[in-house]
């Protein structure tokens, strides 16, 4: 008889770490829901939900990869890891902060920015063992952990207050010559993920150019190399909806902004407040200030921690 999980206490803690998620998600049978139209004074041709033989590859990961790979449940258990609690991070920029240190304006380091989102929600920091699960899922291919990873940080979206309705996700893209060399698209594995947990439709509205990496740029000239690779595609208007942005690393937010300003620049308008495009930035982890220069990605050659 399969294992039945049990069933959360009706007091139970709301912003309560909780993992798998309260809602457990079948990945092997969800489909999300169809893309909705904006109503007809906003209207366009949606960028349809991927299907295909998703099942498939997964029953392959889990013949092949599971034998030598424990999974995130079991990982978490050993290590004692959990998400950052909300508070720890500014919610304007997703930097560590200490208490009273940031407000609805954000904190020091981004008071004085205009970012273009409306809110960011991480993990954690950039160290490990969630670090090294990041790497594992962009240099070893390791599909299905980023897929969990993803499904972790939609939970943390749904605890932040994310919308119930209306809402998309939309993954970093990666350039053509990336996900052949690395094997995986993986800021889509994970915005799988988070689409499964907040049941919302998984919509492709970015691609991206080959360009120099970002690991290789000065911190002042990756938003220029950023904003010219990084383009809208499709016809989807996304006027109205909560646009969930989601990446694996955010080190300087250059790749974020870009991906973010993009967007805003192909949906601006709106007659009321309710007729404009929201957009909320996440990622796995976030970079501190002070190891952003010469950081160590030992074991991957390479490596680009904002790629």
């Amino acid at each position: 008889m399969a294992k039945q999980e049990p069933e959360p206490t009706a007091g139970a803690d709301e912003g309560a770490f909780l993992w798998p998620p309260r809602k457990p998600v079948a990945v092997e049978t969800h489909t999300p829901p169809a893309f909705e139209a904006p109503p007809a004074s906003t209207a366009g041709t949606p960028v349809p939900t991927p299907t295909g033989g998703r099942a498939l590859w997964r029953a392959v990961e889990r013949c092949w990869l599971a034998p030598v790979a424990p999974p995130l449940a079991e990982r978490i258990e050993l290590t004692g890891w959990a998400p950052d609690p909300f508070g720890v991070f500014c919610d304007r920029c997703g930097g560590p902060v200490g208490p009273h240190e940031a407000d609805e304006f954000g904190c020091a380091a981004c008071l004085t920015t205009t970012v273009p989102w409306a809110r960011f929600v991480r993990l954690g920091p950039h160290v490990d063992p969630l670090r090294a699960w990041v790497h594992e899922v962009k240099f070893t291919r390791w599909r299905r952990l980023g897929v969990d990873l993803g499904r972790l940080l939609g939970e943390r979206i749904r605890l932040a207050g994310a919308p119930r309705e209306r809402v998309c996700v939309v993954p970093m893209p990666t350039t053509f010559r990336r996900r052949m060399s690395r094997g995986v698209d993986h800021a889509g594995a994970i915005a799988e993920g988070v689409a499964e947990v907040l049941d919302a439709p998984l919509v492709r509205a970015l691609a991206r150019s080959h360009a120099p990496s970002q690991r290789s740029l000065a911190p002042t000239e990756r938003k220029r190399n950023a904003a010219k690779s990084i383009r809208v595609r499709g016809k989807a208007d996304l006027r109205g909806w909560t646009v969930i942005l989601v990446d694996d690393v955010r080190t300087t937010g250059a790749t974020l902004e870009a991906a973010a300003r993009a967007l805003r620049g192909r949906h601006r308008g709106g007659r009321t407040p309710a007729d404009r495009m929201k957009i909320w930035a996440c990622a796995l982890a976030v970079v501190a200030p002070q190891s952003r220069r010469g950081e160590s990605q030992e074991g991957f050659p390479g490596a680009d921690p904002e790629g």
